[in-house]
């Protein structure tokens, strides 16, 4: 667990401040670990001098990572269409999770989403903690735009290439292209190897038993590292062979290695020769400058765990309002009344001064007014009895208004219902071999409310000529889509959704669809 504390000098970031603690990992329990991370916090707490409000980086083995596709449309209904796709990628009610989207790559007609979430229950505890150690959470950034920010950092690392960021219980595997990255957690963490590891280094050469046991350990300690190496070599080529064919990128020219698994000894020049690619460390701490004084003199030494810390303020200093945020809905709208109670206090203040002066002229226009009241009453007795009667023929008018323009919208919608089948039937005649089976209200025609354009079900068949005996031919579909293209240029019709086709029949052509009437025109 690190804590750092970095500005901008010039054109470069500088770590003015760094804490590092150790937490005893528990693979099994994520609760016990957030236990133990509790004395962690407050040790970092006690050592740190500007405990302002912190980022903290969520570890990939707590996210949930998926790409989609949208169109490219205006932002609002880009909204609308990234959280629909969220309802239908998230294997979990958005209300239980925490979750936000960013932009990943664009093409000439889309737009590559990253949406990223992580249980609300696990982000909440681990908020939760933070604070009660003092540390104002103001953002909870995923790792992987952690690990992108600090590849930013080095122009070295901006080709296209893929980075393997080596965690004890994952491996985030990030592919940075020209304008574009992809994201993947692996399930291969590296606690369990680098365990047998530190048990070979940890015995003691100084009697004949303990030999034996380094001895041992480290035999069983090779053979690990090889298979962890060459698992996670046929994930690498796997995923990016995965990559490239959904976004049509570029083929990577080099592994960079991060994160504690980074330091395995042979681990880069086992993936170099299956990957047939160069494979280096990524040390974001040497494109960053180092205060006079960091608060802990280890940070050189922590530099490969480091990355998601300085990406993160790396990415943050950038561009941060364009990151996503996994904050529970609580602190975000803690955060938003923050920043609004200056302005209340403000304008407070403003209406308590404007309403002064107009009190106290209204005091004396009234004294004034009320002197005038008693002239003008005996005037307004007989105004006063020939407004009610008029009120009251006003009231009988208002109680006629609804019932006279429900009948006027019945007569209009009987016409606009002769139109639009009017409508149909001459786009019909037009393509020919054509007719209309069903036409029904959908049965969800007015769930959207009151004023809701009204959702009809159609049903119809197109005769294929040249293929009697056999399946429709691609011409038929191709003039049912032309007869669907034709239909949505009514002037009654919206949209034409939920298009289906069956050709199974020989020679008929079945088709069905949904017809949005026009709202402006409602039927």
């Amino acid at each position: 667990m690190a804590f750092g504390l970095v500005s901008r000098a010039g054109g470069r970031l500088r770590l003015d401040e760094f804490a590092f603690e150790r937490v005893a990992s528990d693979a099994g329990r994520e609760e016990a670990w957030l236990e133990q991370a509790r004395p962690a916090l407050a040790a970092l707490r006690g050592r740190v001098k500007h405990p302002g409000p912190v980022v903290l980086t969520l570890p990939g083995h707590q996210l949930l990572a998926k790409h989609i596709k949208t169109p490219r449309v205006e932002p609002a209904k880009r909204a609308r269409v990234i959280r629909f796709e969220a309802e239908q990628s998230i294997p979990y009610a958005l209300a239980d999770v925490a979750w936000d989207h960013v932009a990943s790559g664009e093409g000439e007609l889309d737009l590559d989403v990253l949406l990223l979430a992580a249980k609300l229950d696990a982000v909440e505890s681990l908020c939760s903690a933070v604070e009660q150690a003092g540390f104002p959470v103001q953002r909870v950034l995923p790792a992987p735009l952690a690990t992108l920010g600090a590849v930013q950092l080095l122009p070295a690392a901006k080709s296209s290439s893929v980075v393997l960021n080596l965690g004890a219980r994952s491996t985030l595997l990030l592919l940075v292209g020209p304008g574009r990255f992809s994201v993947r957690t692996i399930a291969l963490g590296g606690a369990g190897l680098t365990q047998q590891i530190a048990t070979a280094q940890q015995c003691d050469a100084a009697d004949a038993e303990s030999i034996k046991c380094s001895e041992r350990t480290a035999h069983l300690a090779a053979p690990a590292m090889e298979t962890y190496a060459l698992r996670l070599a046929q994930e690498v080529t796997r995923t990016v062979l995965h990559f490239r064919r959904q976004s049509a990128g570029e083929t990577p020219d080099r592994v960079w290695l991060t994160g504690g698994g980074a330091r395995l000894a042979g681990l880069a020049e086992f993936l170099a020769a299956r990957l047939k690619v160069p494979v280096e460390r990524l040390d974001a701490l040497s494109a960053i400058e180092i205060g006079r004084q960091p608060a802990d003199a280890n940070a050189a030494s922590q530099a490969l765990g480091l990355v998601d810390l300085l990406g993160a303020a790396a990415a943050l200093l950038k561009d941060g309002s364009a990151l996503a945020d996994l904050r529970p809905p609580r602190l975000k709208q803690q955060a938003v009344s923050r920043r609004r109670a200056p302005w209340f206090a403000a304008a407070a203040v403003l209406a308590l001064g404007a309403f002064l002066p107009p009190v106290l002229h209204h005091r004396a226009v009234a004294t004034e007014a009320r002197a005038k009241a008693a002239a003008i009453e005996a005037e307004l007795a007989p105004l006063r009895q020939r407004e009610a009667r008029n009120r009251a023929n006003l009231a009988k008018l208002a109680a006629l208004q609804p019932q006279a323009a429900a009948l006027q919208g019945v007569a209009a919608r009987r016409d606009r219902w002769l139109a639009l089948l009017a409508d149909l039937q001459d786009r019909l005649g037009k393509v020919e071999d054509v007719w209309l089976e069903r036409m029904q209200v959908a049965a969800d025609g007015g769930a959207a409310g009151a004023g809701a354009p009204l959702r009809i079900t159609v049903s119809g068949r197109m005769l294929d000529r040249a293929n009697p005996l056999s399946k429709a031919s691609p011409d038929t579909y191709a003039r049912v889509k032309t007869l669907l293209g034709s239909i949505t240029e009514s002037p009654f019709v919206a949209a034409v959704q939920g298009e289906r086709f069956d050709g199974n029949q020989p020679g008929i052509l079945r088709f069905d669809f949904i017809l949005v009437a026009e709202s402006t025109s409602p039927l």
